[in-house]
């Protein structure tokens, strides 16, 4: 999943859509939470942890990008 991630942050990023980034975040959140709430239900989600922390890493990175840029316009 990350690699379309990866992608489809690219092409936000590419459309300055700082609104969609931050749904994808707040949706990858969301199942975060979700899947550590069921944590204990003898189901192991510890892969799916990982692949949901490091979207939201990457959609955060692009949205610090997108955060610099609007500083420094020059780039």
């Amino acid at each position: 999943m990350t690699k379309a991630i990866e992608h489809i942050v690219a092409g936000y990023v590419t459309l300055k859509n700082r609104e969609a980034l931050q749904e994808i975040r707040d949706h990858r959140q969301r199942l975060l939470h979700n899947c550590r709430m069921h944590s204990g239900s003898g189901i192991s989600l510890e892969s799916l942890n990982s692949v949901l922390e490091e979207d939201i890493s990457i959609v955060d990175a692009a949205l610090s990008r997108l955060q610099e840029e609007a500083i420094s316009p020059l780039n």
